[in-house]
């Protein structure tokens, strides 16, 4: 009777164990599912909406007039950030358990330095910068897991919604704004070159939407705004879709109208003795890796006679440049091993 009693609670304990562990189970399916329902509504709110405020200036007129350039009117800017961050070295702490420490040096230095109003209002928000920043880096949630730019986007719109909450809007905004506009064009920028489903015209079309959605009228220092090279390889990046539908002629003659758009005719026939080198250059390639292939085929050929083969071969189309070809292909085996 007793053995039956302790098998009947063996088996409620088991049941007990396997119960909790499907529940377990079923929580984190759950917390997945909704974490990827959250991720899709982020995701589809981004690709209609900024995650820079449009009202928020980052002109400096006002703030070389005034005699504070970090809290000029009483409200922070892009240069209080970096105060705040050469504060965050200048005083830095072995340990997180040294925070106050830290926050009486800054307070301190701050009082030294600024009229005992401003110095108390820029310590309060230094605070809660600093809370923001130890808890962006120390949350998982806001690890960078992918350099895929719609997850970094989305990632950007988390942390500065979080800094909007803890900060306020207009302080998060006023701190991090230039920043975050300057990312957030660049990341949207990226999405746009990279998509497939667009054709050249229709990448064009919707980067000068968001050049002008962004800047509007300001000037932006990209590197393709003023490097005609760089404009012209971003011309032949957007226009990868074209390309694959084309056929070789029509590709030549693609390329040869973008050529016109960018360079002069001297630079374009320096970009044809460009292009005939490589066509050259992969000419030869082609031709010896044919020759190499029969010769690794030999299946009488000792191992050691086959490599003096290919050395002699490779002194034959690379020239002066054998031993460096052989280097790289050194190199070349070593990384496919």
């Amino acid at each position: 009777m007793v053995s039956v009693l302790k098998m009947t609670k063996k088996k409620k304990i088991l049941i007990i164990i396997v119960i909790t562990a499907a529940l377990v189970v079923i929580v984190f399916c759950l917390i997945g599912y909704l974490n990827h329902r959250h991720e899709k509504a982020q995701e589809a709110y981004l690709e209609k909406h900024y995650i820079f405020d449009k009202n928020f200036r980052t002109d400096k007129g006002n703030i070389v007039s005034s005699s504070n350039k970090y809290f000029p009117r009483g409200i922070v800017t892009a240069e209080t950030l970096n105060l705040f961050r050469s504060l965050e070295q200048k005083f830095a702490e072995k340990s997180i358990n040294d925070l106050r420490k830290h926050f009486n040096n800054v307070r301190q230095y701050l009082q030294s330095q600024f009229k005992e109003a401003e110095a108390q209002r820029l310590f309060e928000i230094y605070q809660k910068y600093l809370e923001c920043q130890i808890k962006i880096g120390n949350d998982s949630k806001y690890e960078v897991k992918t350099p895929d730019p719609k997850y970094l986007l989305s990632l950007l719109y988390t942390v500065q919604n979080f800094r909007r909450e803890k900060l306020g809007k207009e302080t998060a905004d006023a701190l991090f704004g230039s920043e975050v506009k300057e990312r957030e064009y660049l990341l949207r920028r990226s999405i746009i070159i990279g998509d497939n489903t667009l054709y050249g015209k229709e990448k064009e079309n919707s980067l000068q939407k968001l050049k002008s959605d962004m800047w509007g009228v300001e000037a932006i220092s990209m590197v393709e705004d003023t490097n005609r090279y760089n404009r012209y390889q971003l011309k032949m990046q957007l226009y990868q879709k074209d390309f694959s539908e084309l056929s070789e002629k029509e590709r030549e003659i693609k390329i040869e109208e973008f050529r016109k758009e960018f360079f002069s005719k001297d630079q374009i026939k320096r970009l044809h003795e460009v292009d005939d080198r490589i066509a050259r250059e992969k000419q030869n390639m082609e031709r010896y890796r044919a020759a190499e292939q029969k010769i690794l085929d030999l299946k009488d050929m000792p191992q050691e006679k086959k490599n003096k083969r290919i050395k002699s071969l490779q002194d034959k189309f690379f020239g002066k440049e054998a031993d460096a070809f052989r280097r790289t292909e050194a190199m070349r085996k070593a990384l496919e091993k």
